[in-house]
Order: C-alpha cells, then structure tokens, then sequence
C-alpha cells in the first residue's frame, strides 16, 4: 500500500472514530440535562411513551408500566404547582415536584456507553398491592383494570408483584355482584398498597 493511501485510510479511520464517538455522546448517551429536558417535554406533552424511555429497561417492562406512565405525566402537567419547564430538573435534582396527587419517588442513576460516556436514567421502586376482600365471597372476585382506555381483567398475583407509580383504575366484582369502582395510587417507594374490597 503506498504512504499516499495510508495516509488517507488512517484520516478516513480517525473521522470515523471522532462521528461515532459523537455519535454515541450525543444520541445514545443521554446527559443529565438531556434527561431533564426530555421528562419536561414529556410532562408539557402529556407524552407517558416518552417518560417511561426516561426509565431502566427493568422498570419499563414493569407490568401496566405504560398505564402508570401517562397517569404521571397528566398528574404532573394538570396539577404540579411548580413551573412546568422545571418539572425536569426538579426531578433530576432529586426534588420533589410540589402539588400532585401522591410525592413521587425517581431516582437518577447513570451506566457507562462504550466505557467512555456516561448515561443518565431514572429507576423507581415498583409498589405492591395488596388486595383483601370483604365482602364474605372468599376469592371468588373479578378485578378488571379501566386505565388507559380499555378494559383488562388482571390477577391478584400480578397486583401483587408491583405497579409502576401512577393511578390505576379497578371495577371489582365478587360473588357475581358489581361492588364498585376502586384506585390506587403507587408512589414509586416500593410500600405496599392495600385495596380492601366492601359491600355497598
């Protein structure tokens, strides 16, 4: 190989090298004002799909996850009395954002790309929910989630193994008689929740 092509392979290497390395800092490692300006224009949005990326892949596979998700957001947009271009770095700060429903509890980690650049992201702790029933129907109980805009049946086992902060919406039905409507609210503190089913 001549000097002259050398030359040019070793130049061509070297931008290669530079555009991936900025690549990655810029796209796939996320800053810590990335990180808050991405949880700002999620909550300004009502984006839920946007906050949750903000989370570990653990907790975004949390079960209902996209459903606590969007109860964050709305409850942060509609009722945080904090400014709204704060909210992001509020959180990223590990404040907590002044009047929503419950005081949620984010926590900023961060993990290596490449071994070169450092990645900022949120985890939270998942809350289980304890369901005990009082209606003197045993187990004999329907538990039909209504968040999110459809209707799913789901297990006391899978209440038990914990929710993603937000509100969730139940219509609960025992013994073949409807009982009611009933929510939570996880915080993200990993506290049990415990939902007691009554008569009317």
């Amino acid at each position: 190989m001549k000097k002259k092509d050398m030359i040019a392979l070793a130049v061509a290497v070297i931008i290669v090298l530079i555009g991936g390395g900025l690549f990655i800092k810029t796209r796939v490692a996320v800053s810590e004002n990335r990180l808050a300006s991405n949880i700002t224009k999620a909550v300004q949005n009502k984006d839920g799909a946007l906050f949750l990326k903000q989370f570990s892949k653990d907790n975004q596979n949390i079960k209902f996850s996209n459903i606590g998700a969007q109860s964050v957001v709305k409850d942060l947009h509609d009722n945080a009395t904090d400014p709204a271009s704060e909210i992001g770095k509020i959180i990223t700060d590990d404040r907590t954002v002044a009047g929503t429903k419950v005081n949620y509890s984010f926590t900023v980690e961060s993990k290596k790309v490449m071994g070169l650049f450092t990645s900022y992201y949120l985890t939270t702790r998942k809350s289980p929910v304890h369901v005990t029933n009082y209606t003197g129907y045993g187990d004999d109980m329907t538990i039909t989630m209504t968040s999110g805009g459809k209707r799913q049946t789901v297990t006391k086992s899978q209440l038990s193994s914990g929710l993603f902060p937000g509100k969730y919406d139940f219509d609960i039905t025992s013994g073949g008689e409807d009982d009611g409507s009933y929510w939570v609210r996880a915080a993200g503190d990993g506290d049990t929740i415990d939902l007691s089913v009554t008569e009317y």
